[in-house]
């Protein structure tokens, strides 16, 4: 606290994020983790050949994904490749025609149409078949992925650029980081300004947000300096697609990317062609790129629409489930008019409704698709590895995955699945929590001051959440719903003071529970709130707990001890005062952080307060 300068609230939130070393705490403000690129081994191969082709003026070919990361970092290298003059296209596939990944038929067409170098992004690190196939038509293969390689080991028999392959020292980077990387190493290797690479940090902050990797070390460094640079981005595409989608580019944000812009470039490739969204950003047209953002606008509320019928239809099946299914630690849920467009953000949906791992399956011509998300603890390709009998083919990483299956092994796959979800979920994990990291001492108020420094700890998004804070003892008031009766607002206060208005998002049911006279612990996260030209702490309530009734005795009894001669102390007393590290000088944390005072708070009334 003292030697960072800081509150002591962040000062709380940095010691429970395991930043206790004021030096490593430094460093993480400073958000300036960078590796060259370089560190990626075997790199040098990669540019080379790339290099190569490039002064041979060969075709060469970019083959991308559908999803937002795939589309980034496909641009993110067309326009490094354009930039040294390559004679480069660009290939993404259908999710319908083509479905994930680089294959045989893409191959063949490649081949058919004059390409010379193949240079996947976001994909190929299992395509081992495919590359080979690439190889004996006659191209040369450069293979850039950031996904889980095959479980046998195998690899593509091609130059590599992967993260965790080659041993770089971020392993998390998305796809577009590792494009972003190898157009800086390119730029270098052609006697050019690596930084060069810069200019689309931007697409890199696009795709690292809306990929959900996790933002620690380079990739926070990375979200940071791009979302700087999507605020100033001279892109027509990305500022057609901030105008379309309401996005304040002055303001843009996690949040901005997350909902806004990350799902309209998604729509493209879920429910029409990832062509349009690459144009986009490609683009140096401003009238071309209106006309592609209008487009991924209707594409969206079309796909809003599917999913919002979907998300219906899987929860009446779950509801139709006998009790010992519903009860299993992992889900799949089939349905043979699902559009595999949007199963993914569906399934999304249900492990924020269930609390465990979810797969959903849709039905098409021949193999059904399904895809996968995952709750922190389980590692959901290592269950579709384990389930790899039942699956024709399969691909992801720990938090999201996709796979394809035969229609009559569904349930079988869903037995498979359940059983090992069963081995390896502990039954607490399915049970949602708060984790809280910081208890406001009495007294605090929420500033705009406060929210301002904690924003230091931003981007926020997996590996490093929100901050949520802790407000003990408050009462609540002037409480209504909101938002067509789905959300709930009220007032905070605290020992008589008013602490602020609180938002509850979907909360609206606690209504009554709410109203009840009492004390409450809210769990909040604090957000600036800019509305009308106006800026001001907003409480975004993420949990209200029944306050504890035996609070106030316990506090009353302590400070009864602390009275005392220290040799006359009860020694629970005494244990509390030195896990709070109480002293004469004062002390400002509050009594719920410590272990052994929440203890006594279930335990019998002490003796000493009858």
């Amino acid at each position: 606290e003292e030697q960072l300068g800081v509150s002591h609230t962040l000062a709380q939130v940095l010691v429970r994020r395991g930043l206790r070393d004021p030096a490593e705490a430094a460093t993480w403000l400073r958000a300036d983790e960078a590796h060259p690129p370089g560190a990626f081994a075997g790199i040098d191969v990669a540019t080379g050949i790339i290099l190569r082709h490039v002064s041979a003026r060969s075709r060469i070919t970019v083959h991308g994904d559908y999803d937002v990361d795939g589309v980034c970092s496909t641009a993110i290298l067309v326009r490094a490749l354009r930039e040294l003059g390559a004679d480069v296209d660009w290939f993404l596939p259908g999710r319908r025609e083509d479905g994930y990944g680089l294959s045989t038929a893409t191959v063949d067409r490649l081949a058919a149409r004059g390409t010379r170098l193949l240079v996947t992004v976001d994909c190929g690190i299992t395509a081992v078949d495919e590359v080979a196939g690439a190889r004996r038509a006659g191209m040369d293969v450069v293979v850039t992925d950031h996904h889980s390689p095959r479980a046998d080991g195998v690899l593509p028999d091609a130059p590599i650029v992967h993260p965790a392959v080659c041993r770089y020292p971020c392993e998390d980077l998305c796809a577009a980081g590792v494009a972003y990387k190898l157009a800086a190493a390119l730029a270098q290797a052609a006697g050019a300004d690596p930084r060069a690479a810069d200019a689309d940090l931007d697409l890199v902050a696009l795709a690292t947000l809306a990929d959900v990797v996790p933002l620690l070390d380079e990739n926070r460094s990375l979200a940071i300096a791009g979302l700087r640079g999507l605020a100033r981005t001279q892109k027509p595409g990305l500022r057609a697609l901030m105008r379309v989608s309401g996005v304040d580019a002055a303001a843009v944000d996690t949040g901005a990317v997350a909902f806004r812009l990350g799902p309209r470039i998604n729509a493209a490739g879920r429910l029409g062609h990832p062509g349009i969204a690459l144009e986009l950003l490609l683009t140096e047209d401003g009238e071309t790129a209106r006309g592609h953002a209008a487009r991924l606008e209707e594409l969206n509320r079309e796909r809003q629409a599917v999913e919002g019928r979907i998300v219906r239809a899987a929860l009446e099946q779950v509801e139709s489930w006998p009790e010992a299914r519903r009860r299993r630690r992992g889900y799949v849920l089939a349905g043979e008019d699902w559009h595999e467009g949007v199963i993914g953000i569906v399934a999304s949906r249900l492990v924020e409704r269930f609390h465990r791992p979810v797969v959903l399956i849709a039905g098409a011509a021949g193999e059904w698709k399904g895809s996968g998300r995952s709750i922190p603890s389980f590692d959901l390709h290592a269950a579709l590895g384990a389930c790899a009998p039942y699956l024709e083919r399969f691909g992801g990483h720990r938090a999201a995955a996709g796979l394809s299956i035969r229609p009559e092994r569904v349930d079988d796959f869903a037995e498979a699945f359940a059983l090992h979800a069963a081995g390896a979920v502990d039954e607490d994990e399915l049970i949602p929590s708060t984790r809280v990291d910081a208890v406001l001492p009495r007294g605090t108020k929420l500033t705009l001051e406060l929210c301002s420094e904690l924003e230091r700890l931003a981007p926020f998004g997996l590996g490093n959440p929100e901050v949520t804070l802790l407000a003990p003892g408050c009462r609540l008031s002037d409480l209504v719903t909101v938002g067509d009766g789905k959300h709930l607002r009220f007032r905070i206060g605290q020992d008589g003071a008013d602490g602020g208005s609180g938002i509850a998002f979907g909360q609206a049911g606690q209504l009554d529970r709410l109203r009840r006279p009492g004390t409450y612990d809210v769990a909040f996260s604090p957000q600036e709130n800019r509305w009308n030209g106006t800026v001001a702490p907003q409480l975004v309530v993420r949990r209200v707990f029944d306050g504890e009734e035996r609070f106030e005795e316990l506090r009353r009894w302590l400070v009864e001890e602390w009275r005392r001669d220290e040799a006359e102390r009860d020694q629970r007393a005494a244990a509390i005062f030195e896990e709070l590290e109480f002293s004469e000088a004062g002390g400002r944390r509050h009594l719920l952080e410590s272990t052994l005072f929440r203890a006594l708070l279930t335990e019998p009334p002490l003796a000493q307060a009858a």
